[in-house]
């Protein structure tokens, strides 16, 4: 009995022995990136270099709710949408004011869609989303399929959109102004509901636009959409209308000019655009 143990062992330590033999090394292969082959992947791949963010145009599903839909970018369109609406109507803005403050700011990843999100069932049914935010690294953008430079309003609305989400960035990043969630507190209508109110009654509670009554974080977004696609004279105006929307047009105005960015700069730069459209 006892040889047989002895036996049983040896043959334990052979099996074990021939189990962890040394395998040979899996050879290391450095990554190589594949460089884009096309304008369109080209100055995608710019972008990045510049800015550290990329432009997703290719169609994934995972990218809006499941209670949504949209339709992707027609391909000829995400080119001169990148050249003449991200870079020149969205980044130069910033950028001929204060060098470097979109690298430091700019969203991780841009994804475009060609036509708004619009929300076919669910608590938000009927519901179009314009753009769309998320954190710090994703900003959504709609409507690249009816790109035209020579129609104003549809670049104004690009703009706007560009300019509110990326609010939405800054807004995460640093935080609403100090006592801006405070000025039109228990004024607020939530959800979709405010759709119910005037322009006028939103006005007299501190709002922008009814849509910035939907939450605090829409109303800061709301009043900086406002400011870069109105003239200065206007805005000091309506601003002047109320204390809510005076303290709230302080405190935006503010905010941005603290970090070397004015808003009113932004919308006489932007506005020139427009007007020297051929």
């Amino acid at each position: 009995m006892k040889n047989c143990r002895y036996i049983l062992l040896l043959f334990t330590l052979i099996l074990g022995g021939s189990s962890c033999q040394k395998e040979e090394l899996i050879p290391y292969e450095p990554h190589e990136e594949v460089l884009p082959d096309n304008p369109t992947d080209q100055a995608i791949y710019d972008l990045q270099q510049e800015y550290q963010t990329k432009i997703i145009y290719r169609y994934d599903r995972r990218y809006i709710s499941t209670s949504a839909f949209a339709v992707p970018p027609k391909h000829e369109l995400v080119l001169p949408y990148i050249e003449n609406v991200v870079r020149k109507l969205f980044i130069a803005p910033y950028d001929r004011q204060k060098t470097d403050f979109m690298r430091e700011h700019m969203p991780i990843e841009m994804i475009m869609f060609g036509t708004s999100i619009d929300y076919v069932e669910g608590g938000e049914t009927n519901f179009s989303a314009s753009g769309l935010a998320y954190g710090l690294s994703r900003v959504i953008i709609t409507g690249v399929n009816a790109y035209n430079l020579q129609n104003p309003s549809w670049l104004r609305g690009q703009y706007a959109t560009l300019h509110h989400e990326f609010a939405h960035v800054l807004d995460k990043i640093y935080g609403r102004p100090k006592g801006f969630d405070n000025v039109s507190k228990g004024l607020y209508a939530g959800g979709t509901s405010h759709s119910a109110f005037s322009q006028a009654e939103a006005r007299s509670r501190g709002f922008w636009r009814t849509y910035g009554m939907t939450n605090e974080s829409e109303d800061f977004a709301s009043w900086v959409d406002g400011i870069v696609t109105t003239p200065k004279e206007d805005v000091l105006e309506i601003a002047a209308q109320n204390n809510y929307l005076s303290q709230k047009y302080q405190l935006v105005y503010n905010f941005y000019l603290e970090k070397g960015i004015d808003l009113h700069e932004i919308q006489e730069y932007l506005q020139s655009i427009l007007d020297n459209l051929e």
